[in-house]
């Protein structure tokens, strides 16, 4: 159910965007007002491309955005070429200013340069014109995948591991302790300020907060790809849960958009069927999200951006011209039944749900 708060901030965007261009909007269209000049009919998924091409995009986070792959080429952050904030803007035709940065912390983003990987701290490459922002943060605050990395140097086999995992677990790694209470909600006040500094900086900008893929779905127990014990497991949950859910209250508390990757990947964890993270040691970035992985985050995005109360929202922030002739017509089709306004704040379960 939609509560009467949420479905008054429905009707104002919607009011927005008729404001705008002369038309209703509904949950699958926006149909002509019966009263002249009479509009084009156009679908809302295809009105984000139209508000969006050729406007900024600044994607900030730490390795889970940056999409580091061992074949990439090398780069101070292992930011991949295919990674979600480049899909995204790639299918939207933004100009991407991607400065996510594999361990980075919440700190990087906000307060001080990841030397000497980065010279300016992420929140810098926010400006005055920039309409979309998504962050993906929080994970190396608590030591999230750095203690799955870890734990996997000490349960593997040298000689089964990628030659780049051993290489790494040959210079040795510290199994940081699972996070207190204090440890997430630090997380938390975090994210928070980040929105809150990128809203600052970019007023019209659109603010999605991504958090994390699973590692683990919640049958995977034992697979080539999972270094780490029955009680290693456990706890692996546990941080991951924790983590997910300062994120989400973060999100809301900043009033950001949430997509809930942790969610939407729950069936996709790395002993699955179709694993969206890559196992441990099996020649990709360890415990990271594939390809695979990448673009279903990529999607979610999508999905989010051509929502009718997104679109709207996006819309009204603009100061892009829409003129008439750049929406396509459609041949003129029954008024679909009314259907209750979807959430505009988090994306709704996506494949393997």
């Amino acid at each position: 159910m939609t509560s009467p708060r949420g479905r008054s901030t429905y009707a104002i965007v919607m009011a927005v965007l008729a404001a705008v261009l002369g038309v209703v909007i509904t949950s699958s269209s926006v149909i002509p007002q019966s009263s002249p000049p009479v509009r084009q009919v156009v679908s809302a998924a295809d009105l984000a491309p139209l508000i969006f091409a050729g406007q900024q995009y600044v994607a900030l986070g730490s390795s889970y955005a940056a999409g580091p792959e061992l074949t990439t080429p090398p780069n101070p952050c292992q930011r991949a070429r295919d990674n979600y904030p480049h899909q995204v803007a790639h299918a939207l035709g933004m100009r991407l200013a991607d400065v996510t940065c594999s361990g980075s912390r919440t700190a990087h983003i906000l307060r001080i340069p990841q030397r000497p990987l980065a010279a300016h701290r992420q929140i810098d490459a926010v400006t005055p014109d920039t309409r979309l922002v998504t962050i993906t943060t929080g994970g190396n605050d608590i030591g999230y995948i750095g203690r799955l990395l870890a734990l996997g140097c000490l349960n593997a086999t040298p000689g089964s591991l990628a030659p780049a995992t051993a290489a790494a677990c040959a210079r040795g790694r510290t199994v940081r302790p699972e996070p207190t209470a204090a440890g997430y909600t630090a997380v938390e006040r975090s994210i928070v300020a980040i929105i809150d500094a990128v809203r600052m900086r970019a007023p019209r900008a659109l603010v999605v907060v991504v958090d994390y893929l699973p590692v683990l779905g919640p049958h995977d127990r034992s697979c080539p790809g999972l270094a780490l014990t029955s009680a290693e497991a456990a706890a692996a949950r546990r941080v991951f849960d924790g983590l997910a859910a300062a994120t989400a209250r973060a999100a809301t508390n900043g009033g950001a958009n949430l997509i809930p990757a942790s969610r939407l990947g729950r069936m996709h964890g790395v002993c699955s069927a179709a694993p969206w993270i890559s196992g441990f040691g099996r020649g990709s970035a360890s415990y990271h999200p594939n390809l695979a992985g990448k673009t279903a985050l990529a999607d979610a995005v999508l999905r989010l951006l051509r929502q009718p109360a997104i679109t709207a929202k996006a819309l009204a922030l603009s100061t892009v011209p829409l003129p008439a002739t750049q929406l396509t017509p459609t041949p003129p089709t029954q008024t679909p039944p009314a259907q209750t306004p979807p959430t505009p704040t988090t994306i709704g379960p996506g494949p393997g749900r």
